[in-house]
């Protein structure tokens, strides 16, 4: 039987946003996701999946954004798991890289975190249960070539994470970060094959990740048993960090 709660998903139209939703379909009653441009993306999902539920959402827009949470908790009553998946990157060496890049990036990738989290964990507190998992990137930790604004954003999402894991945790809410490693997404295969080669002799396993196994870490995150795990970064990547 299904758990009565509600879980939103940024970010559920494709690659481990998609496979995250496709996970926690499978124990909670109602999963809602967001998906910016990917309406076809959002449609397959939705279809195969009757329990789920999708909104369009620009992260890069607050108004937008406190539109679609006010939205889901009018319509569900709750946010009681949200899974900060969604995340853009715009690549260039930091001496060629535009304001605009620099700020998109940091938009979606990190003051999203802030502008979804604003109004859930207020009422999260109230109800003495909740779990909120950020998604981060190992590039947070080891730096990334071309990658100055996306590894910056990433790196504050670990901060973020643990400084709301300190004033939630006597509230009954964990919150908890996943840095994955190179994992086969849409994001991993525009990387030239040559340099695909150059990561993959990095990895320890000798193989990329796959969206589901950062599934399955986020589903035991979120479930009971992972009630004393709290302000953690968790490194999915094969043993490269």
């Amino acid at each position: 039987m299904k758990l009565e709660k509600v879980v939103l998903v940024t970010g559920g139209d494709k690659g481990i946003g998609r496979a995250i939703v496709e996970k926690l379909s499978q124990t909670f009653k109602k999963v809602i996701f967001t998906y910016n441009t990917n309406l076809e993306g959002a449609k397959l999902v939705a279809e195969k999946l009757e329990n789920v539920t999708y909104f369009q959402c620009d992260l890069k827009s607050r108004e937008l954004t406190n539109s679609v949470v006010s939205e889901v908790l009018e319509r569900f009553g709750a946010v009681d798991i949200l899974v900060n998946n969604a995340a853009c990157d715009s690549d260039a060496l930091v001496a060629k890289m535009t304001h605009e890049a620099w700020d998109d990036v940091i938009d979606v990738n990190l003051k999203a975190l802030f502008n979804l989290v604003h109004p859930i964990v207020t009422p999260m507190g109230d109800k003495g249960w909740g779990r909120i998992v950020n998604l981060t990137s190992i590039a947070a930790v080891t730096g990334a070539f071309g990658k100055s604004n996306y590894a910056a954003s990433k790196a504050g999402v670990i901060g973020f994470t643990k400084s709301l894991a300190l004033e939630m945790a006597r509230k009954g809410v964990t919150v908890n970060a996943i840095a994955p490693g190179a994992i086969e997404t849409d994001m991993l295969m525009r990387i030239p094959e040559k340099y695909r080669s150059k990561i993959l002799d990095g990895i320890p396993s000798r193989r990329f990740g796959k969206p589901e196994e950062v599934a399955s870490l986020v589903a035991f995150l979120v479930s009971d048993q992972a009630s004393y795990i709290n302000g953690q970064v968790i490194h999915i990547n094969g043993g490269s960090y």
